[in-house]
């Protein structure tokens, strides 16, 4: 059965989405919070059809996230559009679809690379990258209006994951960078014949690492230490070693590439709260937080029930597919008071509580590392540029439906530009 949603309440357009993950279409909307609002409103747990069920409510989301009879999800790959091939590969064996040992085995040996320590650890690096981005490109902006997503927001990550792997600057500009460097197309319509076909950056990430394995150069870094094997699970298979590795470059780079240049776009685009964030720059820490709040980077997770469950007040059958909207469920009037206010001193303990980083057994690993990049990141450029305002209108990103962020964030200089 397909569902009728209001893609315009402005205008009263409709568009008919067929059974289940067809609801992802919503997230192409400039703005889809309104969209998802009436959704939560109405249907806090929708039966989308298909054995998919979109949950936008925070607590039945934050409940379902650690139910036990939840598993792993296959929601990436639905979004893809990939049902075989080298994409559905490395999308159905990579951590966020892996359970029990299999996940067990592949998260331990990644996830002390992430520890709090660790991340603090790498401060001194992280530090020195945005401190010398953010300096060039305020250098830049003093000339002319400058995009600050490949400038700053899409080059800060992709350093210090490149140097998390030990690959060669020279070797990860020549052929990493080419693969996941943003477009600067905000408008890109995938049915477009000439679009990259969905997935394109995971299917070529997956055979760089596939070379740089047989070729041996995984001497250090991450990609060694998931071919590290467990004295009592064993080792990870070369497609699971070459999924998480892809997982962890597309991850860490994109989701905190949009993590970066959302916070400075929710600053530019309040006026007010910027202000607040220039007298005041400890307040860096709850800028960062709120905007994972109120414009969080991954808009969704996804998992499978292996048990019937009751969500709600809805029946959901064993084998169903939970869609968990974390855009709408970060604003849900239950959990936030004015949840759609952006609020740069809005109780840091409880923008800590967000779904930003899902929940659970499969809790994003990278959370301390992605909230730290955003602040330094931040913190640099008001430091370098204080003076900067938003040159033309905020263009989205189009490609993922997985993904909210800038496609381009053209940014100008009072009175120099």
């Amino acid at each position: 059965m397909s569902r009728i949603i209001n893609l315009d309440p402005m205008n009263a357009n409709q568009a008919t989405f067929k059974d289940g993950w067809d609801v992802y279409r919503i997230a192409a909307l400039d703005d889809p919070y309104p969209v998802w609002a009436a959704i939560r409103e109405e249907s806090p747990v929708l039966d989308a059809g298909g054995g998919v069920f979109f949950v936008s409510a925070f607590e039945l989301a934050n409940e379902a996230l650690r139910h036990p009879a939840v598993r792993a999800g296959s929601g990436v790959a639905e979004s893809f559009g990939a049902t075989e091939g080298p994409v559905y590969d490395v999308a159905t064996s990579w951590l966020m679809s892996l359970d029990g040992e299999e996940h067990q085995r592949a998260r331990g040996l990644v996830q002390r690379e992430f520890t709090s320590k660790r991340v603090e650890a790498l401060r001194p690096f992280i530090d020195a990258a945005a401190d010398r981005l953010a300096r060039e490109f305020a250098t830049a902006c003093v000339e002319q209006p400058s995009d600050l997503v490949p400038a700053l927001a899409f080059a800060l990550p992709s350093e210090v994951i490149r140097s998390l792997f030990a690959i060669d600057a020279d070797e990860w500009q020549r052929d990493v960078v080419p693969l996941i460097a943003p477009t600067g197309e905000p408008a890109t319509d995938p049915t477009r014949a000439d679009a990259p076909a969905p997935g394109a950056a995971v299917a070529a990430l997956a055979e760089y690492f596939r070379r740089r394995i047989e070729r041996g150069g995984d001497a250090g870094g991450l990609l060694a230490q998931l071919r590290v094997a467990d004295p009592e699970s064993g080792r990870l298979s070369d497609r699971a070693v070459i999924a998480n590795a892809v997982l962890l470059v597309t991850a860490a780079i994109d989701t905190t590439t949009g993590l970066v240049a959302n916070t400075v776009a929710c600053l530019l685009s309040h006026p007010d709260q910027l202000a607040r964030v220039r007298a005041h720059p400890e307040l860096v820490v709850g800028v960062v937080e709120e905007t994972l709040r109120f414009e969080p980077p991954a808009l969704s997770c996804s998992r499978t029930t292996v048990e019937p469950i009751t969500l709600g007040g809805v029946a959901i059958p064993a084998g169903s597919h939970l869609l968990f909207c974390i855009g709408a469920a970060n604003r849900d009037p239950d959990r936030f008071t004015e949840p759609d206010r952006f609020d740069v001193e809005r109780p840091v303990e409880r923008g800590a509580e967000t779904l930003s980083f899902g929940g659970g057994r499969h809790f994003c690993l990278g959370a301390a590392l992605a909230r730290l990049e955003a602040q330094v990141a931040v913190r640099a450029l008001l430091e370098h540029a204080p003076d900067i305002a938003l040159h033309e209108p905020i263009a989205w990103r189009k490609d993922s439906p997985t993904v909210r962020a800038p496609a381009r964030l053209v940014v100008s200089r009072a009175g120099r530009c």
